[in-house]
C-alpha cells in the first residue's frame, strides 16, 4: 500500500477535497442534474445529455477517425464542455458500464471545478489534491448512490 509520503500524482494538483466532500458534491450533482438510475439505460443517455446542456454542460461527439487517441474522454471544466469519441458516445446510449464511468469521470472534473494550481510547493502531493483521484471517486460516488454497475479501473492517459 502507497503511503501519502509515496502518492503519485495521475493529474493536476488541484483544491484539495476529503473523500466526504466529494461524495456530498456528487449527491448534490445527482439533485441538480437529475441523475437517477434510468438515466443510463439504453437509449436514456441523449435525454441526460439534453438535460446537462440546460445547466451549461455540453458534450461534443467527435468522429472516432478524428479522436487522437491519447484518452478515453477528455474535459474542459472551465467551459463545461466533455469530449469523446463517437464509439464511447455509442456506448454511453446502450448503457455500458465503463463508458458511463468514464462520463461520470469527466463530469466529475466539471462538477469539482477543477482547474490546474500552478504553484511550486515543498508540500509532497497527496490523492485528495490529484484532480483524477478526486473525478475516480466522483464517478464512482455517482455510481453507488444511483446503484449502477461498478467497474474496477482507474482512468488514465493512453500513451
Amino acid at each position: 500500500m502507497t503511503s501519502d509520503a509515496d502518492y503519485q500524482m495521475r493529474g493536476h494538483r488541484v483544491h484539495p477535497f476529503k473523500q466526504d466532500e466529494i461524495e456530498q458534491i456528487a449527491e448534490s450533482a445527482c439533485r441538480v442534474v437529475k441523475l437517477r438510475r434510468s438515466s443510463f439505460r439504453a437509449g436514456r443517455a441523449e435525454k441526460l445529455v439534453s438535460r446537462l446542456e440546460d445547466c451549461g454542460i455540453y458534450v461534443d461527439v467527435v468522429q472516432d477517425e478524428q479522436w487522437l487517441g491519447f484518452t478515453r474522454a477528455t474535459v474542459d471544466p472551465q467551459k463545461g464542455m466533455i469530449y469523446m469519441p463517437a464509439k464511447l458516445y455509442s456506448q454511453l446510449c446502450r448503457g455500458q458500464a465503463e463508458a458511463i464511468r468514464i462520463f461520470l469521470h469527466e463530469l466529475g472534473h466539471i462538477f469539482l471545478c477543477h482547474k490546474p494550481l500552478l504553484h511550486f510547493t515543498e508540500v509532497k502531493p497527496t490523492k485528495e489534491c490529484d484532480s483524477e483521484w478526486q473525478a475516480d471517486l466522483f464517478a464512482d460516488s455517482v455510481i453507488a448512490q444511483l446503484g449502477l454497475q461498478k467497474v474496477d479501473r482507474q482512468l488514465e492517459l493512453q500513451i
